[in-house]
């Protein structure tokens, strides 16, 4: 999980860059951790298409949680973006720093950076980021040099005109956290603004909550609330354009 939650703690940033995005409370609810994550991976984009995608972070507050020789008493302050390669060219990344230092994300305290931007050139871009962890240890600061690896970004050829693409990136319809006690985020990717629906069914196919919400181009989240549901298995669909993409969430109390 370490490499994970690193890895994503850079790709979410850039040097210099200003905060572009807010963060969603609604991944507090986990212990930590990164969405989406090296499964999930980032949205595919385009060539000579626009491409938006967000990184939520959750820095955890023992080194323990990251690398399990470390004694319980060493905690993590911070971890800082030193370098960040492989995106593809015309996206860039903006961090939002939590400090006054560039690109720094804090333990225990929700973050996000934006990847935006128009690709110019099809692949699928490996991402490699430089990173720098400040551990608390005997009430002094040292610092550790890592690099990892672990996500990347495919951009397809454009073999349609704009008005023709899929509106939905279907199968990317996703929610986090998940499993999830309470709160939950159900996000999805939209190539262009149009009125996306999302409901949520039981596994007997009863319809429990619909919401329609005006979508925009790029990532988008919608907050769903399960304190009124039990524990076990739901589904979600999102429809937009006449495009659907299904999902599974979990609660878990």
């Amino acid at each position: 999980m370490v490499r994970t939650l690193l890895v994503a703690a850079c790709a979410a940033a850039t040097i210099g860059a200003s905060a572009q995005c807010v963060p969603n409370q609604l991944y507090a609810d986990s212990v930590y951790g990164v969405w989406p994550d090296t499964l999930e991976n980032f949205a595919n984009g385009m060539v000579g298409v626009f491409y938006s995608d967000t990184l939520q972070i959750l820095v955890p507050s023992s080194a323990s949680a990251i690398d399990p020789s470390y004694p319980s008493f060493v905690t993590i302050d911070s971890v800082r973006m030193d370098q960040l390669s492989g995106l593809p060219p015309g996206i860039t990344v903006n961090c939002n720093s939590q400090t006054v230092g560039p690109c720094t994300y804090l333990a225990n305290q929700v973050g996000c950076g934006l990847l935006e931007g128009t690709p110019t050139q099809q692949g699928t871009f490996p991402i490699t980021i430089d990173v720098t962890v400040y551990l608390n240890v005997f009430g002094s600061t040292q610092s550790v040099a890592q690099s990892f690896s672990g996500y990347s970004i495919t951009i397809l050829p454009n073999t349609v005109g704009i008005g023709d693409i899929e509106t939905v990136n279907a199968g990317k319809a996703h929610n986090v956290p998940n499993p999830f006690a309470a709160r939950t985020s159900i996000e999805f990717n939209l190539q262009r603004a149009t009125p996306a629906s999302i409901s949520v069914f039981n596994l007997v196919g009863k319809q429990i909550w619909k919401q329609t919400v005006q979508g925009k181009a790029g990532n988008n989240r919608v907050p769903f609330s399960a304190e009124n549901l039990e524990n076990g298995i739901y589904l979600f669909h999102v429809e937009a354009a006449g495009h659907t993409s299904t999902g599974r969430m979990v609660v878990n109390r």
